[in-house]
């Protein structure tokens, strides 16, 4: 066999244009993976494959401790998975807004990593206009869950 056996024009012309990677900000992705593993310090997670509208892929990773049903919730909001939904096969191909940010570099180079997700549309434009003090927070907040971050 010929490392060149079945490079043609067409072939060359229809591959893939290299390394995609997500950017940093809003992300419309979808879930293209789930899969049960155990941490690097023996804990019990799960690692999400996201992937972008453009091919690129990013995972994520919802370990047990002290967020995990922090994350969860927020991952169960943001895709429209019935909370509780244990079985991971029925969250594959939910769409949603994979918030990302500058990690650290890895050999040099930049790293994108997940801050978090949220539901497509919830991003609500800034304002600059003084909330009243005279209204109550609790009057049409919009929050939907108690998150800290």
């Amino acid at each position: 066999m010929s490392f060149f056996e079945g490079v043609t024009p067409k072939s060359i012309n229809d591959a893939e244009d290299g390394f995609r990677q997500f950017r940093i900000g809003d992300n419309y992705a979808r879930i293209s993976k789930v899969e049960e593993k155990t941490s690097k310090s023996g804990n019990p997670m799960i690692e999400i494959t996201f992937v972008n509208e453009e091919g690129a892929s990013i995972r994520y990773y919802i370990v047990e401790g002290e967020w995990k049903l922090s994350k969860l919730k927020q991952l169960y909001y943001a895709f429209g998975i019935q909370p509780g939904e244990k079985n991971i096969q029925n969250w594959i191909n939910k769409w949603a807004n994979v918030v990302t940010k500058e990690g650290i570099p890895y050999n040099g180079n930049p790293k994108v990593e997940v801050s978090y997700v949220t539901r497509a549309g919830d991003q609500k434009p800034k304002t600059t206009q003084p909330v009243s003090t005279q209204q109550e927070v609790s009057e049409g907040d919009d929050f939907t869950d108690d998150i800290p971050f």
